[in-house]
This record gives C-alpha cells, structure tokens and sequence, in this order.
C-alpha cells in the first residue's frame, strides 16, 4: 500500500462500472488530509503513521438514463464493506454524495468519501525516508501471523493453540 490506495483503488472500481465515454469525465482527489503519527513496529517493517483524508470522485455529465447512479453508489459501499476493513473500527462517517442535473440526459455525480488508510514503512539501506537512525521507503510488509503454537504454563504444558498443534 502506498498513499493513496484506497483512492486509486475505489476509482478504479467505479471506472469499471461507467461506461467508457465517461472515463474522461470523471476524475478522483484527495483533500482535507491530515497524518496522524501513530509508529507500530510489525516485525518486517512499520507503520509510521495514518493517512486520513477526503478522497473526492466525480463524474461529469453521467448519462443516468443509460446508467443509474445507484449502480455508482451500490459500487462505492460494496467496494467500501469487501475491502475497508478498519472502517466500522475507525468509526468512519458513512460517504456523502451529491447528484446535481446537467439536462434532460445528464448530471455531474460527486462522492466524497472519508478514509483512514496505514503508512507502511519497510527497511531499505537506499530507501529515501529516514527515521530512527535507519532508511526506508514507502512500501507494504508481510505481516506473519501464527496459525498454531503451544503454550507452557509453569512446568504444565504443552497446551495446543489453535490447529492442530
């Protein structure tokens, strides 16, 4: 992940759903943004900080009688619930949108939608962000997660966690 995922990614999911002739006329921003410096160290990397910011999508002149902007909005809170996972943790506002009529055919579609998305920090000797006395750049970690292990407790043990450890 880098600044401004999910902003590229929901665009491309709304671009997926307009028809060609509209790809030109739409358009996505980011604005209002501020970094809320928050370090965890994750094993093979960190986050620094999190991006939260406004990420603005627009549509100029849609044609809502060849396609309905619910289709639009149905993509957006889809997209939103499958991949913004931290969203209802974060206590996001819900998306605003607003349909203004151009003519008989056509209206200028706005979604402004309110995202928080991680900062991740990966060590590189040539990377171009230094902090903490090292180098690093701009980039997503695996993040590993243990699936079993056993627990001691004193001298009694092992106790299995998860699978079939």
């Amino acid at each position: 992940m880098s600044q401004g995922y999910y902003l590229h990614q929901l665009s491309a999911a709304i671009k997926a759903v307009l028809p060609a002739k509209c790809h030109k006329s739409f358009d996505a921003w980011m604005q209002n943004g501020s970094l809320q410096l928050v370090p965890k160290h994750g094993g093979n990397g960190l986050q620094l900080a999190r991006l939260n910011y406004q990420a603005v999508f627009m549509v100029e002149d849609l044609p809502f009688r060849e396609l309905d902007p619910a289709v639009v909005l149905a993509t957006v809170a889809a997209w939103l619930q499958d991949f913004d996972a931290e969203r209802e943790q974060l206590e996001l506002p819900d998306p605003d949108y607003d349909v203004e009529p151009v003519d008989e055919h056509s209206a200028d579609l706005t979604i402004s939608v309110p995202f928080s998305e991680p900062l991740y920090l990966l060590a590189d000797a040539a990377g171009p962000v230094r902090y903490g006395g090292q180098r690093y750049r701009v980039a997503p970690y695996e993040v590993w997660v243990a699936e079993t292990g056993k627990l001691w407790v004193n001298q009694n043990g092992p106790y299995p966690l998860g699978g079939d450890a």
